[in-house]
């Protein structure tokens, strides 16, 4: 009957148990923050992506208009979103980043583009 039982042992016992789950907590500690690194970058780069696409859409909205002139703060919702060169009002992953109007520059019968909170 001693045989029989030592046999049929088919679950873990507590320190097993215990080791697995240090185990699965040391793994969780060094991966979370790496994650959590890689995760702000994307953010920071797809902030300049927009950015670079916000600046793109405002080339085409003065050269489309005929804007030969410096121009003040321009919102991009009204102006680029509204007559049509951006499909959707700009979304921003930081704060920081968030920018709402576009100011331009002619020198040299070269555009320069700044984007401005």
């Amino acid at each position: 009957m001693l045989t029989a039982l030592k046999r049929n042992e088919k679950g873990l016992t507590l320190i097993e148990l215990l080791a697995v789950l240090v185990i699965v907590g040391i793994i969780a500690a060094i991966a979370i923050p790496a994650i959590g690194g890689t995760i702000t970058k994307s953010k920071a780069k797809a902030d300049i992506a927009t950015e670079a696409l916000i600046k793109e859409a405002a080339l085409r909205y003065l050269v489309d208009e005929d804007i030969i002139a410096d121009t003040a703060a321009l919102s991009i919702t009204t102006e680029l979103v509204n007559k049509g060169y951006l499909n959707i009002t700009p979304t921003w992953n930081t704060v920081a980043n968030k920018k709402t109007q576009f100011k331009a520059t002619l020198s040299g019968g070269a555009w320069s583009i700044q984007l401005i909170a």
